[in-house]
């Protein structure tokens, strides 16, 4: 319900918070929880979206690792706000309000940019602790594809670069309603590290980034003093399938359920027609994961 009321216009994003509460409040006890925990039991033998990254759900409690610099105020943070749209680009930052919740507070606010139509706004969230962006959305239409892949990860790359994050490679996309969305991982030495994740929307008509979430990379990222493997690479491909044909490898740090990382030899390839990943602890030589890779038309999946 409250989607059909955001398509139709009837709500806004930065509604969600106070009218949103007012509509559960409606339903009888339990049955908004009932209706939730269905979805979420519905969504059990689906395919993960790869671009959310296999190991996005991870890590996502504790202390923020990436959160540099001092406490701001919400007026420093509107600043943040403009210098990261571009000064000469905002027309008005609105404050909605802050969330206490979590190990990333934040303040939110809603952006008119000018030359935009005057009911398109964009909703953004600034961390209190060094004024990072945490989330940022914007809700205008993309009404055509000209870009190919190739183009809309190399601005993915760009605007990433121009903001500050450097070392940063793109993984997995999924292309949706003529945007990508596109997930990037912070590279060190020649090693992935899939924790330190940010997800960029692509607009597929120009290649403007009208979507960001750096959550998990504010969570997780930290310059890490990465160790001699204490098994070779030809050790951890022995315990691989036999008849798994690798085409790629490398060296990954993977998040796991326990807010750890573990320190792996990646290994991709096919068998029997399907793309596999495995991942082998490259301190222990054991097993540590292995994810089914299911491609579509518009992007890759993962079981």
């Amino acid at each position: 319900e409250l989607q059909v009321d955001l398509n139709a216009g009837k709500l806004r994003w930065g509604e969600l918070s106070s009218k949103g509460t007012r509509l559960f409040s409606k339903t009888k006890p339990g049955e908004m929880m009932k209706k939730i925990e269905s979805v979420g039991e519905n969504f059990n033998d689906y395919p993960t979206l790869i671009y959310d990254g296999p190991f996005s759900d991870h890590m996502t409690s504790g202390k923020a690792r990436g959160l540099t610099g001092d406490e701001i105020d919400a007026e420093t943070a509107k600043g943040k706000v403009s210098e990261f749209f571009g000064k000469d680009k905002v027309q008005e930052v609105t404050e909605l309000g802050k969330n206490d919740h979590g190990p990333i507070k934040t303040f939110d606010f809603e952006v008119k940019l000018k030359n935009a139509p005057k009911d398109q706004a964009v909703y953004v969230s600034v961390t209190r602790k060094g004024g990072h962006i945490n989330w940022m959305l914007n809700n205008r239409p993309v009404e055509e594809e000209k870009l190919d892949m190739d183009k809309a990860k190399a601005a993915g790359i760009k605007f990433l670069r121009e903001k500050g994050f450097e070392g940063m490679e793109e993984n997995y996309y999924l292309k949706e309603d003529n945007t990508a969305t596109i997930n990037y991982a912070f590279r060190q030495d020649d090693v992935t590290m899939y924790p330190d994740l940010i997800k960029l929307k692509i607009a597929l008509d120009n290649g403007e980034v009208v979507g960001m979430e750096a959550r998990q990379y504010l969570m997780n990222h930290t310059e890490r003093e990465i160790p001699e493997p204490a098994v070779s690479m030809e050790e951890a491909r022995k315990k691989v399938n036999d008849d798994m044909e690798v085409y790629s490898s490398g060296l990954a740090y993977i998040p796991t359920d326990y807010r750890e990382e573990i320190f792996c030899y990646e290994f991709r390839g096919k068998l029997d027609d399907r793309d596999f990943i495995v991942y082998i602890n490259a301190l222990t030589g054991e097993e540590e994961d292995i994810l089914m890779i299911v491609n579509t038309p518009n992007g890759v999946l993962t079981m």
